[in-house]
C-alpha cells in the first residue's frame, strides 16, 4: 500500500484490506500451481516469504497512517471519540511532532506502539487495547519480519524464540521463514501460518478503526 496520507480512517482501512485480499489471492494462486507441480517447493517457500513481507510492510504503512490521523482526532469508523494530546496543524505536522529529533519511527514493535499510544492519545484509545490483546502474536510476526529483513545474528536469535514456541524445542534444522510460514496453524488446523497472519491483519485492522 503506497503512502498516500489519506484524510479518513475508513479510506485507509479499505485500502489496506484490499491489499491484504490481493495478497491472499496471489498466495492461493501460487499454492494451486504448487499442487499442480508448476512451482517447486523452494519456489513456493520463497513466494510465501515475499508475500508475508509485503503484507507486513503494508501493515506498517496502514498503522502509521491511522495513528497520525488519530493524533488529528479523526473519528474512527465505529464513531467512538478520540482525544489527542497533540494539536498538530495537519498530517505532516503530526508526524513531525511525534518524530521530534528521531530519524525514523518504529511501527513494528508492539511495545513501542503501545507506549506511543499512551503518550499521544488519551487512554491509548483506540490503539492500545487491540495491541495489548494481540501483543504476543504481533511480536511473533515482527520477529519473522525482522529475520527476513536483516538476517543478522540478533534477528536469528529472536526468530529462534518463535520457532521454539511453536515446536516446543529448537529443531536440528531451523526452517527458513518461508518454510515456517507454511507450517500448520496451532489455532486453526485448516490454516498454515501465513493465513494466520492474514487473519490477524484483517481483525486487528478492524479493531483499530
Amino acid at each position: 500500500m503506497a503512502v498516500k496520507n489519506r484524510l479518513k480512517i475508513s479510506a485507509s482501512h479499505n485500502s489496506f484490506i484490499n491489499e491484504i485480499r490481493r495478497l491472499e489471492k496471489f498466495d492461493f494462486s501460487n499454492h494451486k500451481k504448487f499442487v499442480a507441480d508448476e512451482l517447486s517447493k523452494s519456489q513456493i517457500e520463497l513466494l510465501v516469504e515475499s508475500i508475508f513481507f509485503a503484507g507486513f510492510r503494508n501493515y506498517e504503512g496502514f498503522l502509521r497512517e491511522i495513528f497520525l490521523l488519530y493524533c488529528l482526532e479523526k473519528q474512527p469508523v465505529r464513531n467512538t471519540i478520540v482525544h489527542s494530546y497533540l494539536k498538530p496543524m495537519n498530517f505532516k505536522h503530526s508526524e513531525q511532532l511525534i518524530k521530534s529529533s528521531m530519524k525514523h519511527l518504529d511501527w513494528t514493535s508492539p511495545d513501542t506502539v503501545i507506549a506511543r499510544s499512551e503518550v499521544y492519545l488519551q487512554n491509548g484509545h483506540p490503539i492500545k487495547l487491540p495491541y495489548t490483546t494481540n501483543r504476543q502474536q504481533l511480536f511473533n510476526f515482527k520477529r519473522i519480519r525482522n529475520h527476513i529483513a536483516h538476517n543478522s545474528v540478533e534477528s536469528q536469535d529472536e526468530y529462534e524464540r518463535v520457532i521454539k514456541r511453536y515446536y516446543g524445542v529448537i529443531p536440528l534444522k531451523i526452517p527458513t521463514p518461508g518454510q515456517f510460514l507454511m507450517e500448520t496453524s496451532k489455532t486453526t488446523p485448516t490454516n498454515y501460518l501465513l493465513l494466520d497472519f492474514f487473519d490477524l491483519m484483517k481483525q486487528i485492522s478492524l479493531d483499530l478503526t
